[in-house]
């Protein structure tokens, strides 16, 4: 079994790009792989700070690259990314814990250009997504629960000593870890859980063959 930890900002360019090839990922692997999102604030001085000049730039380097263009239209004004990724976090509080609310946001945002840095902006993608009253979700964003959760996984993210989004950890049943940091492609991920899994399934093949270890004396 491989344990795979997901950080992101629902607002980051490159973790919309990586989406499609971890849901791949996860097709391939199955029950093997589990996976567990978490969210990385984008930091002041990375896009989510930047000018729409700046965004349009980012975005024309990125589309080159990945071949899916972005829009920059959501950025209308100095923001942050924190309401909407309180708005995936209430989504999920309140029972939506697979991925559909926080891929709608990041389109809303990437692709329709619609500014879910605005609080209640992003309450009514929610809204539309879960059926949920847009008060509720507002409700839960601005408490204190969902930003302290924020809080400690931003710190996680900074424990790893990684500074680009999307973020991996990769953690097998037999203690061996993997981090990626920035990697949105397919490949590096699944030729490194493939591995991982191949690891996993010696050590049970040997188990099943031989004795235990020898105690410590």
């Amino acid at each position: 079994m491989v344990k795979l930890f997901y950080y992101l900002d629902v607002m980051s360019s490159w973790c919309f790009y990586a989406e499609p090839q971890l849901e791949r990922l996860r097709k391939k692997y199955g029950a093997r792989l589990t996976y567990d999102w978490r969210i990385a604030l984008i930091t002041e001085n990375m896009p989510g700070g930047n000018t729409r000049e700046q965004v349009e730039w980012f975005y024309k380097r990125s589309g080159s690259i990945s071949g899916t263009h972005l829009n920059p239209e959501w950025n209308q004004g100095p923001h942050t990314t924190q309401d909407a990724n309180l708005a995936a976090e209430a989504a999920r509080e309140l029972g939506f814990t697979d991925d559909r609310v926080r891929l709608a946001l990041a389109r809303a945002a990437l692709i329709e250009g619609v500014p879910i840095y605005h609080k209640a902006v992003a309450a009514d993608v929610v809204a539309a997504v879960t059926g949920i009253e847009a008060g509720r979700i507002l409700t839960l964003m601005s408490g204190p629960t969902l930003k302290e959760r924020i809080r400690q996984t931003g710190e996680e993210f900074a424990s790893l000593h990684i500074d680009q989004r999307p973020g991996y950890v990769l953690r097998s049943s037999i203690g061996d870890t993997a981090i990626f940091s920035g990697i949105w492609t397919f490949e590096p991920l699944e030729v490194t859980v493939g591995a991982m899994l191949r690891d996993v399934d010696e050590y049970t093949k040997f188990a099943a063959n031989n004795p235990p270890a020898p105690a410590r004396r």
